[in-house]
């Protein structure tokens, strides 16, 4: 009895994960959702800005 209870239980937490996983991706897709990230112009603009102040050497160049 107990051991049909925890098998019943593991279908329930993995039947439950890939349905909200489906869900998201739908929602995701049609842009109803979206996540917070660095947009790649941003990023490429801090990947020059750490560059600018490399020594090159004697001068440093900025």
């Amino acid at each position: 009895m107990l051991r049909n209870v925890g098998k019943r239980f593991i279908w329930f937490l993995f039947g439950s994960t890939v349905f909200a996983t489906f869900i998201g991706y739908v929602l995701f897709k049609a842009g109803l959702i979206s996540f917070q990230g660095i947009p790649k112009s941003q990023r490429a603009l801090n990947i020059k800005e750490r560059d600018r102040s490399k020594r090159v050497g004697r001068i440093r160049v900025t």
